[in-house]
């Protein structure tokens, strides 16, 4: 992505897109994995995958067969446009049967300078659009979400579309406040993304399920106090805990069902 041309090339925030999208998941205390794009999503219930600008062989026939199969795959902005010799796909973009699982087809994009903005409505609420916009056509997509300014006024920034037993969606622009959260909240909902437990903690305080056991972990600057929501046997201590336990600073919990 740092080697590319032809875009925003000051301002692409590669390691900025991926946090944005992880933050909602990692809020809500839902475990994420940080796969690779040759990796096996079978076992997901949703893929997020930010600015996929560059596709390695197989990768959209992986894609295509998770989404057919009941999967549900995110992807944003100047996806699907080059292959793993940094060559452009040909016959539009994005790649190959990518058209047809995300129900669109990226025309062209507009970069915009350092300062200006456009817009997007979505889901009743307005969201500032910053350094790109791809300008997408809706063939069997939905849109979800339009741009407000520029001579692609009116036209689809986000769209789903039902490809098989699965959804494809597409995020054609960038923003950097708070859309993220809003749309995967509604994912979270939509899917029924469950947290890993539901043990009840102050924000950055986390909770992760591996196998049978349970990490509480505190990474705020102060003591915190979490509501266990049934009786655990602490790992380390052996003891059973269960109501309102209090953390120390960097303190952490290993806890199993009792």
């Amino acid at each position: 992505i740092k080697h590319f041309c032809g875009f925003n090339n000051i301002n692409r925030g590669y390691v900025e897109e991926c946090v944005k999208w992880y933050k909602p998941f990692y809020d809500k205390g839902c475990s994420v994995d940080v796969i690779a794009m040759d990796a096996d999503y079978s076992k997901y219930d949703l893929v997020i995958a930010p600015f996929l600008y560059m596709l390695k062989d197989g990768t959209v026939d992986r894609i295509e067969k998770y989404v057919a199969d009941g999967g549900n795959f995110v992807a944003t902005y100047l996806s699907g446009l080059v292959d793993s010799d940094d060559m452009c796909f040909l016959g539009g973009w994005p790649a190959g049967k990518l058209k047809d699982v995300f129900g669109i087809w990226h025309e062209e994009t507009d970069s915009l300078p350092e300062g200006m903005k456009n817009s997007v409505a979505y889901a009743g609420k307005e969201y500032d659009v910053v350094h790109v916009c791809d300008i997408i056509h809706a063939n069997e997509a939905e849109t979800l979400g339009t741009y407000g300014k520029d001579f692609y006024a009116g036209m689809p920034a986000v769209t789903v579309n039902n490809y098989g037993k699965g959804n494809a969606y597409y995020v054609a622009f960038r923003n950097d406040d708070c859309f993220a959260d809003n749309f995967c909240a509604k994912l979270i909902d939509d899917i029924k993304v469950a947290p890993d437990a539901q043990i009840k903690t102050a924000k950055d305080v986390t909770v992760r399920k591996r196998g049978n056991c349970i990490f509480v972990m505190n990474f705020t600057d102060g003591e915190t106090q979490v509501e266990l929501d049934s009786t655990y046997k602490n790992i380390i201590t052996g003891e059973e805990m269960s109501g309102t336990v209090t953390l120390g600073v960097c303190g952490y919990l290993v806890l199993k069902e009792a």
